[in-house]
């Protein structure tokens, strides 16, 4: 039998059900980020304008997305992505097997539906970055755990610096007045502006010929993400060998500590960063705006490892909540189907080519409209593995993986 052959996906038995319900609330958090860039049209469009933060309720909204949603779920998606690579590594190896082979070509195809993404339906994309993380983490699988902490918090100390500095800098020139930016600078503004312009067509097609430019400069923010991507990954493989989110109970102190130190300092952090965001949107300052953003990439995963925390503390706690986010389990099961239909739905709700809903939702509108996109999903993931082992995708991409077409009904 070929190593093709033998090797099978995660049955319904060996699946961590708090894993799933993590990766499914993790969909609601980056769904509500991403709401901000699709009203926007144009994905390089980072911040509403002053003229979004008119009333009160979107001042609020817009602060509470920057203080406890921007820069923090898409780390804990990468967490989950390096700590189910750890359990595939495991199981393979488990079977006499070589994880190289099968593990390339799940990361090559993910990263050909993440560039399919990206190029045809969003520019926002992240699949593209994991894969390449992905990739990147090979070199790591061998290392013991406390040789993959030391990596942690190796490429920590560089992020820290580079964001610190970048921050400061920014800040520093924020602070001489006649260097201070007034608005978006004209490289990006006149490249937004294309992009409002191109998505507001109604023709697909005409918006399509921007979406490949916007695309191949959304690619510049590897240098900053792919480090804290890297980051999140190996922190998920250094738990996936202690076997943390198998044995909840076992590492209650370990849980603890993330949850007091990362939810303490990890909410002062970022508050103070939304409160700096905000008001520089306010005063349409970039210097002071990009400032506070870079400063966001070093605190932004701080507060995620708080959640992820507080989060395994009450899954081990408490069984009636177990019980109550079961649901939530299914959209995590089906997260890669799911974070494409958001992208399918919110487009064709916004864009010029489907209903055209661009500046008629406000922000605390988008956070509403997230939570009822999440919570329709939710249902559908229900009925959806009612009936069959895998989403949509995820069969695709386990067919593809593993080079035979999976069964797709349940038994």
């Amino acid at each position: 039998m070929t190593q093709v052959q033998a090797a099978t996906p995660v049955g319904e038995g060996e699946r961590i059900h708090a894993m799933d319900v993590l990766r499914g609330i993790a969909l609601l958090g980056i769904l509500i980020v991403n709401m901000g860039a699709f009203k926007g049209l144009s994905t390089l469009e980072l911040f509403p304008s002053k003229e979004s933060l008119t009333h009160l309720a979107d001042q609020v909204a817009f602060w509470l997305i920057e203080a406890l949603f921007r820069t923090k779920f898409y780390p804990i998606f990468a967490f989950l992505f390096g700590l189910g690579y750890a359990l595939q590594m495991e199981r393979l190896q488990a079977r006499a097997l070589n994880p190289n082979g099968i593990m390339l070509r799940r990361l090559f195809i993910l990263l050909v539906m993440g560039a399919l993404h990206g190029l045809f339906i969003w520019t926002g994309d992240i699949l593209f970055m994991y894969a390449l993380s992905g990739i990147l983490l090979l070199l790591f699988r061998n290392l013991r755990p406390r040789a993959v902490l030391s990596w942690v918090i190796g490429l920590w100390g560089i992020q820290v610096f580079l964001c610190v500095s970048c921050g400061g800098l920014m800040l520093g020139l924020s602070g001489m007045g006649e260097m201070s930016a007034t608005g978006q600078t004209d490289f990006f503004e006149k490249y937004i502006e294309q992009g409002r312009q191109a998505y507001a067509q109604s023709s697909y097609w005409q918006a399509q010929q921007f979406r490949f430019i916007e695309w191949l400069l959304m690619m510049t923010n590897a240098v900053f993400m792919v480090p804290n991507v890297l980051m999140m990954f190996l922190l998920g493989l250094y738990f996936g060998k202690l076997g943390v989110f198998a044995h909840l109970d076992e590492h209650r102190r370990l849980l603890g500590w993330l949850a007091g130190v990362g939810l303490t300092l990890g909410l002062a952090m970022n508050a103070l960063i939304a409160t700096g965001i905000v008001n520089a949107v306010r005063a349409e300052d970039d210097f002071r705006l990009f400032g506070w953003l870079f400063l966001s990439f070093v605190a932004g995963p701080l507060l995620s490892l708080g959640y992820i925390g507080a989060f395994g503390l009450l899954w081990a706690s408490l069984p009636a909540l177990q019980r109550l986010l079961m649901p939530v389990a299914a959209a995590g099961r089906m997260a890669l189907t799911n974070y494409l239909t958001q992208s399918v739905v919110c487009t064709l709700l916004f864009y010029g080519y489907g209903l055209g809903l661009h500046g008629k939702v406000g922000i605390a509108q988008g956070i509403a409209l997230s939570v009822l996109i999440w919570a329709v999903q939710v249902v559908l993931s229900v009925l959806w593995l009612a009936r069959f082992q895998y989403g949509p995708m995820e069969w695709l991409w386990r067919s593809l993986t593993y080079g035979q077409r999976m069964a797709l009904k349940k038994a």
